[in-house]
């Protein structure tokens, strides 16, 4: 099993809207891709004290690395590509992906 993960620092004053965007819409365009099995999005607990915003992972779950790799070549950059146009700099974000052991 392979793991997407985006980490997005997200601005306070626009929290609220960019999670229920998040929960109504990103996630299900990223689910509807029908690359990925499933989802959960992870609160960071213990940011560092001087740290502006919050932490979120947002993991996506697929079945083998292609489907991660098609993901990215077909979706991914327009997906995160409407990310920036909604919220710009307000949100920032880097990508990883883990494999399960």
């Amino acid at each position: 099993m392979f793991v997407y993960n985006i980490t997005f620092n997200v601005e306070p004053p626009i929290e609220s809207e960019w999670l229920k965007w998040m929960k109504n819409e990103h996630i299900l365009d990223i689910l509807g891709t029908q690359h990925f099995t499933e989802y959960r999005i992870l609160r960071l607990i213990n940011e560092h004290p001087d740290a502006s915003g919050t932490t979120y992972a947002v993991q996506f779950t697929a079945t083998n690395i292609a489907n991660v790799q098609q993901y990215l070549t077909n979706q991914g950059t327009i997906l995160q590509n409407e990310l920036r146009a909604k919220f710009g700099e307000k949100v920032l974000s880097f990508t990883t992906l883990l494999e399960e052991i």
